[in-house]
């Protein structure tokens, strides 16, 4: 649930409130979870395109392209996850997400409190680290190139190290079933 609040609170936060139809999708998602995806992908198309997000080397922008995305993990998480319940490990960092209203810095402080109890494997930290030290190395190149720029950076390495991780992926280990 921790998913449908932040997009709540991120809605608040950016003026879109086209994120308020997030619990529309997790209450897909708990009726069906391919329904939920489905639900979470047209989600996620329109209100990205309803969010605008300027240049990233721009604090106030950069907060809000910020809140926009971890609004957005939060949620898929939540609908993959499919629970109602708010688990003990959820309740600094709702108060955190909660605590954005005033602060969006302690939304994201929230959202990485949250995803960070995930224990997520290291692999999943090396794209992250990698978009943070390409955006700090070519930083003046970036900003003259302007917002286009930095998004066809930003998705080239995204798209890069999507398929450096499938061909490094284990296929002996793949069980195939029919």
């Amino acid at each position: 649930m921790i998913g449908v609040v932040a997009s709540i609170v991120a809605g608040v936060i950016l003026g879109e409130y086209v994120l308020f139809a997030s619990p529309l999708v997790f209450l897909a998602s708990l009726k069906n979870r391919d329904l939920g995806l489905i639900g979470y992908f047209l989600y996620a198309l329109y209100s990205g395109s309803r969010v605008f997000v300027g240049d990233v080397y721009v604090y106030d922008e950069l907060m809000r392209g910020l809140v926009f995305l971890f609004s957005m993990i939060l949620l898929l998480e939540d609908v993959l996850r499919r629970e109602i319940r708010v688990e003990k490990s959820e309740i600094v960092p709702m108060a955190l997400l909660l605590g954005g209203f005033l602060l969006p810095e302690s939304f994201i402080a929230g959202a990485m409190l949250y995803l960070l109890t995930l224990k997520p494997n290291w692999k999943v930290c090396v794209p992250v680290l990698g978009v943070l030290v390409a955006f700090a190395i070519f930083g003046e190149g970036l900003s003259r190139l302007g917002v286009s720029g930095q998004v066809i950076v930003f998705g080239s390495f995204t798209l890069f190290t999507i398929a450096l991780a499938f061909l490094l992926k284990d296929v002996k280990r793949t069980e195939v079933k029919f």
